[in-house]
């Protein structure tokens, strides 16, 4: 059964840190925000972990290395590239974000360079 945040921070602060006045309290706190930032490194998902919605386009990594592909209602990858389907392979996929979140995303670039006049 997987654990949650909270419960691998306690595992983590109360079971493996000596209690130094407040330190695992303080283990645990860091132990969430680095898990935090950890979680907003990676937008791949695992196929294991979940599976995108049927007939919505995103990403995916597999064999034939990076691919524009959708899940049938059927639950098969289908693409618009010729490659062999059986063998495709595909591990991870991550929604395709819209321009809207993209922009979102790098406000803080845009800012910089409208700031520069670049």
């Amino acid at each position: 059964m997987k654990q949650t945040l909270e419960e691998a921070a306690q595992s983590m602060a109360y079971n493996k840190m000596p209690d130094w006045g407040g330190l695992p309290a303080l283990a645990k706190k860091y132990f969430i925000k680095g898990a935090d930032w950890q979680a907003k490194q990676s937008p791949w998902i695992s196929v294991e972990e979940r599976l995108p919605e049927n007939n919505t386009v995103v990403l995916t990594r597999g064999a034939y290395g990076f691919l524009i592909c959708q899940l049938s209602s059927l639950g098969e990858w289908e693409t618009g590239a010729n490659v062999n389907k059986e063998r495709l392979g595909i591990t991870h996929w991550m929604p395709i974000p819209s321009f809207d979140e993209i922009l979102e995303a790098n406000k803080d670039v845009l800012e910089r360079i409208k700031e520069k006049g670049d």
